[in-house]
């Protein structure tokens, strides 16, 4: 028979995209057979061990997925010391049918990973989501819209570089669309990230996904559209460590603060709602750096490196447009 624990208070991080405003909620749990529940300070170390081993770019959204995984739980009478396969499945169902694919298989990987910490840290004995099957993608694509050469260059247009805000926009979208960095990375760079090596411009990413460093080469009109941006702020001024791209008031001037992922992501979402390019997101710039390149000649192992991709098949996925009726493989090949 079930018996009802005390209130569990479970703190919200900040205000998320998939989240409702910050508070505080009260959410009651029950386990079954009267086992006690995993207390919030166990919770708590088991989300705090999780983030210690998380990139620092990308801690933020693994501590909001972690709440919500929490939060439904606690919604559906669970606990997750005692959290079994149905239940995880019944998450699994419950998150794609509320978010696109990329956005539930990144919420349902956070699940899994808390899991593996908890089994870890000997909350529970086993990890029931390691047999849990991910959403899949047709044609081994990522769903990602990729923009063709002229709807890119068409965005860029539509950019005033006018004001200085205009100016870190159209750097910031140039250095997205010819490096495929990805958005994180581009918020993390600092001023003292940017310099030179063998004669080329460079920028230094730090903290890459799994929190690798890379370096990447600036083409040359994205480090001259980065320096008309500083000329015109005066960010350099500040010294190496100062937020490569600031947030800016409302009378066109730099704040101290620099942008984050979620302002990346409103503000290529803005340019875009105004072309009337639906569906493209940040990732829809990285995707377009992997087709385009792929497109202009460029190897895969090039551009495997230059998007930080561990693995060539992730390369590909990003590869949208991969029927060429112009310039196809069996054009190549004569037996006459």
């Amino acid at each position: 028979m079930s018996q009802q624990n005390p209130l569990l208070t479970i703190p919200s991080p900040q205000e998320g995209p998939d989240l409702e405003p910050a508070e505080t909620t009260a959410l009651t749990v029950l386990n079954p057979d009267s086992r006690p529940a995993l207390s919030p300070l166990e919770l708590e170390r088991l989300t705090n061990t999780l983030l210690k081993n998380v990139a620092e770019s990308s801690r933020r959204v693994y501590q909001t997925d972690s709440y919500q995984f929490f939060k439904w739980l606690a919604q559906n009478r669970l606990d997750l010391a005692y959290v079994e396969y149905a239940h995880l499945s019944e998450y699994r169902a419950y998150l794609g049918g509320r978010y696109q694919k990329p956005t539930a298989t990144r919420k349902l990987v956070v699940m899994r990973r808390l899991l593996e910490v908890a089994v870890l840290l000997k909350l529970r004995p086993d990890n029931p989501a390691t047999a849990l099957k991910g959403y899949g993608s047709a044609a081994n694509e990522t769903t990602h819209r990729a923009l063709t050469k002229k709807e890119a260059n068409e965005l860029l247009a539509a950019i005033d570089q006018t004001s200085a805000k205009g100016k870190r926009d159209y750097a910031l979208f140039l250095l997205l669309l010819r490096t495929g960095i990805r958005r994180a990375e581009a918020a993390g760079l600092t001023v003292g990230d940017l310099s030179t090596e063998g004669g080329y411009h460079i920028a230094t990413i730090r903290h890459g996904k799994g929190d690798k460093r890379r370096i990447v080469k600036l083409p040359q009109p994205v480090r001259e559209a980065i320096e008309r941006y500083l000329a015109a702020t005066g960010q350099r001024q500040g010294g190496p460590q100062t937020p490569l791209f600031a947030r800016f008031t409302k009378g066109d001037k730099p704040k101290t603060a620099g942008l984050d992922g979620r302002d990346i992501e409103r503000i290529v979402e803005g340019y875009a709602a105004r072309c009337g390019l639906d569906r493209l997101t940040p990732h829809g710039l990285r995707a377009s750096f992997v087709t385009l390149a792929l497109e202009n000649g460029a190897r895969l192992q090039q551009v495997q490196y230059a998007a930080g991709h561990a693995d060539p098949r992730t390369t590909e996925r990003y590869q949208k447009r991969k029927l060429n009726l112009q310039d196809n493989a069996v054009d190549y090949l004569d037996l006459g």
